[in-house]
């Protein structure tokens, strides 16, 4: 029986060889050898390379420059377009030069004739120039003395008018230490409010903010 295996075998293998050779000679790819080739034909996704990250990153950082937008000047809120604009122009990256021509185009109303003015007067406008010239012009004495003013603040209405007051001369104090704009908020509220608020103990000006809101 042995033997009789061994002699199938054999004969399947010279079987084998003489396929092999007559399909070689005809062109034809033996059957596994074109299993072979064709796993090694399948295509393979390129190497993420470095440079399609970065780019993707710059793609993303323009769409999200994209949504920020330059707001209208109209001579109303002047911190707040400035505020606005330098967030504009850093996501922007946008040069100095630029910036004075992107302002003018923001504009509106009666600030439009005042910028034509400033221009035939200031050779060089500088971004620098124009926030000086804007302030003296749109924001009066509160943006050119914030300490002055801050320190003398008092509450006369409402808290919600005190805190917005508050709000805009603390926005052009820079970084003061926080128990300094807590004296200054604190000194400006009506008595009777100054002490529930200090009862609480705010160690933050948003949280002092908040908590004289809402005694």
């Amino acid at each position: 029986m042995k033997e009789t295996l061994d002699l199938l075998m054999q004969q399947m293998q010279q079987q084998s060889k003489m396929m092999a050779e007559v399909t070689k000679q005809l062109g034809i790819p033996h059957p596994a050898l074109a299993r072979e080739e064709s796993v090694e034909e399948i295509p393979r996704p390129p190497p993420v390379r470095e440079e399609s990250v970065e780019a993707s990153s710059q793609n993303e950082s323009r769409l999200v420059g994209k949504k920020v937008k330059l707001l209208v000047f109209e001579g109303d809120d002047l911190v707040a377009w400035i505020t606005r604009a330098e967030i504009y122009f850093d996501v922007q990256k946008t040069p100095d030069e630029m910036r004075v021509k992107l302002s003018r185009l923001s504009m509106e109303g009666p600030t439009i004739h005042w910028f034509n003015l400033l221009l035939e007067t200031e050779d060089d406008l500088s971004w620098e120039k124009l926030k000086r010239s804007l302030i003296t012009r749109y924001g009066g004495r509160r943006l050119e003395n914030p300490f002055e003013e801050l320190s003398t603040l008092r509450q006369t209405g409402s808290v919600e008018e005190f805190v917005e007051a508050f709000e805009l001369l603390s926005s052009q104090m820079g970084r003061l230490p926080e128990e300094q704009y807590l004296g200054y908020f604190m000194s400006g509220l009506k008595p009777h409010i100054r002490r529930r608020v200090h009862t609480l103990n705010p160690v933050t000006r948003m949280q002092m903010m908040r908590i004289a809101k809402d005694v």
